[in-house]
C-alpha cells in the first residue's frame, strides 16, 4: 500500500506537536533518515504513519510503506529531511526530557513584550555603534553586565512607565539555601495594576584572553539565576512575575546548539512556549557521553544554590527572544519568564 495522498503538511505539523508531547516508542525510532523541523529531528516512516492518523483516522502500519516513499513525500510536502549515519540517539533528543508546551500570553505578558522590544532595540543601537566605530568602546566584549541592567532599567522606568522609586537593585534574597547574603539583581515592587517584579540578568561574551570561563560553567551559572528567580517570594501575599535575561554571543550560542551538549530545547524555546525545569535535566541524568561537561556545569548551579535536593522544579517559559549579527558577532537575547 502506498501513503495516502490526502495527508496534507497541516496534517504532519500535528503528528509532529504529538511526538513532542508523547516522545516516540523505541520500536519506531529511526536510524537513517530525518524530518528536521525548528532544530529536532523525527523519524520519517513515524511521522507519516501518525499524520495518517489525522487524516484518515487511524495510525498507518510503517510496513504497508517504505523509507525512500516516506521521504520523497515529506519533501514534496516542503518539509526538510536529512540523511546521516549515526543512529537518532546521537543527536539532540527527541524523546526529550521536558515536555513543551504553549503558554498563551495574558494581557500583562503583552505588556512586557512590549517592554522586551525596546529593550531588544536599545541593546541593538548600542552593540551596533560600537561595531560602527561610534562608540566609546571598542569591542563588544567590552560593555559589562551592568549595562545591561541599566538599559532594562531604562525600559522600564520609561517605556513601561515603572517609577524610578519603586525599583531596587541588589535587592536581599533570604530564600537561597545555605547561601549568606544572597542578593537578586532587580526587585520592582507592585502596583495596584500590576505584579512585583523580579529580574536576574547575565551577560556573557568570549573576551581575548586564556582565562574564559568554560561553556559549561557559564550555562551552570544560568541555570542557577533561574533556579533562584524560582525560589523568590514575598511575605505578602503579592503576586510576582519573575524573569530572566540572558545575552550571549558566538561561543554560547554554539554550545547551547551544539546537539551532544543536549540544551537546545532550552536556548532555542519558541516564544510562549516553555517546559519544567526538572532537576533530572539539570543533573544530565540521561547525558551520559558528556559527564565531564555535566560535572562542571552542575558544580555551578551547586555554588550558587545548594544541593540538588534543595533545587525548585519551575517551569521556564520563552517570553522575548531576538538574534542579532554584527559583521561576524551574533548576539542572542531570549528572556524567560519563570513560574514556581
Amino acid at each position: 500500500m502506498s501513503i495516502p495522498k490526502n495527508i496534507s503538511r497541516e496534517d504532519v505539523l500535528k503528528a509532529l506537536e504529538e511526538i513532542d508531547r508523547k516522545g516516540i516508542p523505541k520500536k519506531f525510532k529511526a536510524i537513517s533518515y530525518f524530518l528536521v523541523y525548528n532544530g529536532r529531528r523525527y523519524p520519517t516512516k513515524y511521522v507519516i504513519s501518525l499524520a495518517n492518523k489525522y487524516a484518515n483516522g487511524r495510525f498507518l502500519d510503517p510496513v504497508e510503506f517504505n523509507t525512500y516513499s516516506a521521504v520523497r513525500y515529506l519533501k514534496k510536502l516542503g518539509f526538510q529531511v536529512e540523511r546521516s549515519e549515526k543512529s537518532q540517539d546521537d543527536f539532540s533528543p527527541i524523546e526529550p526530557m521536558v515536555l513543551v508546551e504553549e503558554y498563551p500570553p495574558q494581557e500583562f505578558d503583552e505588556k512586557m513584550y512590549s517592554i522586551f522590544e525596546r529593550f531588544a532595540s536599545l541593546i541593538e543601537e548600542r552593540f551596533r555603534a560600537i561595531v560602527e566605530k561610534r562608540s566609546e568602546l571598542n569591542e563588544i566584549y567590552q560593555e559589562s553586565e551592568d549595562t545591561i541592567r541599566y538599559m532594562m532599567f531604562y525600559a522600564l522606568t520609561t517605556f513601561g512607565e515603572v517609577d524610578p522609586l519603586d525599583v531596587y537593585l541588589e535587592y536581599p534574597h533570604p530564600e537561597v539555601p545555605k547561601i549568606n547574603y544572597a542578593k537578586l539583581d532587580t526587585f520592582i515592587a507592585g502596583k495596584e495594576d500590576r505584579p512585583a517584579l523580579a529580574f536576574e540578568m547575565k551577560f556573557k561574551t568570549r573576551i581575548p584572553s586564556r582565562k574564559n570561563i568554560p561553556e559549561s560553567q557559564i550555562a551552570g551559572s544560568a541555570f542557577a539565576d533561574l533556579l533562584r528567580l524560582a525560589l523568590f517570594k514575598l511575605n505578602s501575599e503579592k503576586e510576582v512575575k519573575r524573569y530572566f535575561v540572558y545575552i550571549v554571543d558566538n561561543e554560547m550560542i554554539g554550545y547551547y546548539r551544539n546537539p551532544t551538549n543536549k540544551l537546545k530545547e532550552f536556548f532555542d524555546l519558541e516564544i510562549n512556549r516553555g517546559f519544567k525545569l526538572a532537576r533530572d535535566y539539570i543533573l544530565f541524568k540521561d547525558k551520559e557521553r558528556k559527564k565531564k561537561r555535566a560535572k562542571s556545569l552542575i558544580k555551578a548551579v551547586v555554588s550558587n544554590i545548594g544541593e540538588p535536593e534543595n533545587w525548585p522544579e519551575p517551569r521556564i517559559i520563552c517570553r522575548f527572544k531576538r538574534d542579532l549579527s554584527f559583521k561576524g558577532t551574533k548576539i542572542a537575547i531570549r528572556i524567560y519568564e519563570v513560574v514556581p
